[in-house]
Parts: C-alpha cells; sequence; structure tokens
C-alpha cells in the first residue's frame, strides 16, 4: 500500500515516513502544497497525511482539490 505524506517540517515527514516503512507501506514525502498536489495527481495513493499549515497551498485548499 502507497502513502504520501505532506507535510514541511522534515523532522516529522521523516518519522512518520519510518513508522510507515516499518509496518510495511511504501511512502513519498512532499514538503509543500504544491508538489504534494502534483504528486498526488500522478500517482495513485491509498492514504494521504496531510499536514493543515502548508507552504504554497494549505491543507484545507489541499483536501478540498482532492474530494
Amino acid at each position: 500500500m502507497k502513502v504520501l505524506v505532506i507535510e514541511d517540517d522534515k523532522s516529522i515527514a521523516e518519522l512518520e515516513r519510518d513508522y510507515l516503512e516499518i509496518n510495511g507501506y511504501e511512502c513519498d514525502i512532499a514538503s509543500d502544497g504544491l508538489s504534494g498536489l502534483d504528486m498526488a495527481l500522478k500517482k495513485e495513493y491509498a492514504l494521504i497525511i496531510l499536514d493543515i499549515m502548508l507552504p504554497g497551498i494549505d491543507g484545507f485548499e489541499l483536501c478540498a482539490r482532492f474530494r
């Protein structure tokens, strides 16, 4: 199962990735709203973990666009 983490704090994103990979998930990381949107539209993810306060496009706007 593939997961996308959209998080601008590098240490938090890496921690989330580590926990996901330990539990058998594949994980991609995007560090801002625009790159997260681009990745989500290009690949298929079973789950997106989304930060609220992101540079570019905030998490609320991203969630609305994903829907």
